[in-house]
């Protein structure tokens, strides 16, 4: 990956400090989860088995960036805390933020990179995100991959482990933003076992083979306590900063979305694992027309899968228009249906995601309309994406621009989904308007 094509930053740990409960503008536009006094963004949203929902989000420090930016000469290497929250009430309150990393702006956090949340049945709450170390070989900075989880329900959480092996060689040359490498962009799941499985895009063999990314994966076969060596699940030709994307369905297969450099094209792709991460099926492409491009998009591929058929969303300039897609297949993947846009009639669309809440998939994403204003809009499946109700738009405030939304599902077809609005983190559940006319006709 070329100085142009890999931007990178550092990061750390976690402490929680006492909470209190607090609302924030809860209304028809959500409730807004972080401080007004912060710059945040890029939620990640998950809810636990009793309905509680889980929220973390980055924050900008604006001290540690600045001295960072000095230290370093340009502005590549972030400086952000990993934030976190929770509800008990579906989202009506939350407790008051707490800082998870432990030294103030050590977090590498981007809305391409966004660090991740999942709950497991159990109540455990597994993060995963992109943390600062020193390489021991030659004494420069490296992003590493960090996992920490919390047994109570999130009013503390463990210290980081780094699940990475730190590599000899020095990729600076090739990694932008004074490191020598990084394990960033990455994804974390866990199925009903307790196995944690946690993935990244990984640099170590980027000085001799090439400016692409391989993906490396650590799994834990006892809810996050401990976690296998890490090893190379996919070779150097991942696109290096598209990150990476995870669902397990409920027979616990593990899908995971790329997407794959070949030549000037960067496809989404798609594969999967039947046996809890041990081998995994051979990618299989899912864009229709292929999209050429110099570089990275910065583009992640989301998908949902459900009785043998797999959903995948993505953005495409392959197509025409340029936007957020939808795909499905039904035999694992070998075939995909004709790419369907979400938003007709958008100026464009953007960070697709999709979510499985009871029997209805759900798919959210940003756009502009013709007034130039981005929002955040959703549409519903009752078929696994065979037909798709009307757009709707979500309620959101006036003004600063609604985008990057991250849902997780309800087994009553609700969805809690979060977003960026400006620089606040809001929350809301979301129930189609469409959901149970969607329903009926398929019913009839």
């Amino acid at each position: 990956m070329s100085k142009a094509k890999f931007s990178l930053t550092l990061l750390a740990i976690v402490a929680l400090q006492p909470s209190s409960l607090y609302a924030q503008d809860h209304s028809m536009h959500g409730t807004m989860v972080s401080s007004p006094e912060h710059k945040a963004q890029s939620p990640e949203i998950t809810l636990g088995a009793d309905g509680s929902v889980h929220m973390i989000w980055i924050n900008e420090n604006t001290a540690a960036h600045s001295a960072n930016q000095s230290k370093y000469g340009h502005s590549h290497v972030a400086a952000t805390n990993l934030l976190y929250a929770r509800s008990r009430d579906g989202g009506k309150t939350f407790t008051q933020p707490v800082q998870i990393n432990e030294k103030p702006g050590d977090v590498w956090g981007f809305s391409v990179s966004k660090p991740r949340i999942v709950a497991g049945a159990n109540g455990i709450l597994h993060v995963f995100y992109p943390g600062n170390d020193i390489n021991p070989t030659n004494g420069k900075p490296e992003a590493v991959a960090l996992y920490t989880r919390s047994t109570d329900g999130g009013r503390s959480f463990a210290k980081a482990q780094r699940l990475n092996e730190m590599d000899k060689t020095d990729a600076s040359d090739l990694v932008h933003g004074g490191l020598t490498h990084a394990h960033v962009f990455g994804t974390l799941a866990v199925d009903s076992k307790g196995s944690v499985y946690a993935m990244w895009i990984d640099t170590r063999d980027m000085a001799k083979e090439g400016d692409s990314g391989k993906v490396f994966m650590a799994v834990s076969r006892n809810d996050g306590l401990s976690f296998e060596r890490d090893r190379e699940i996919l070779p150097a030709d991942v696109c290096p900063c598209c990150q990476l994307t995870a669902f397990v369905d409920n027979k616990d297969q593990l899908y995971v979305g790329s997407r794959q450099v070949e030549g000037k094209f960067r496809d989404s792709v798609v594969m999967v694992s039947s046996d809890g991460g041990r081998s995994f099926s051979p990618r299989q492409r899912v864009v229709g027309s292929r999209w050429e491009i110099e570089g990275c998009p910065l583009k992640p591929t989301s998908v949902a899968a459900a009785g043998g058929v797999i959903t995948a969303a993505y953005y495409t300039a392959g197509e025409q228009p340029p936007g957020a897609y939808v795909v499905r297949s039904t035999d694992g993947g070998k075939s995909w249906s004709k790419p369907m846009l979400a938003h007709e009639g958008a100026v464009n669309s953007d960070a697709p995601v999709l979510t499985l809440a009871g029997k209805t998939l759900h798919l959210f994403w940003h756009a502009k309309m013709a007034d130039g204003v981005r929002r955040v809009f959703s549409r519903a499946s009752t078929d696994m994406g065979a037909s798709f109700g009307p757009v709707s738009e979500l309620p959101a405030p006036p003004g600063a621009p609604a985008q990057l939304p991250a849902i997780a599902g309800l087994p009553d077809g609700s969805v809690q989904v979060a977003w960026q609005q400006g620089s606040e983190v809001r929350t809301a559940r979301w129930v189609s308007p469409h959901q149970g006319a969607l329903t009926a006709q398929t019913a009839r």
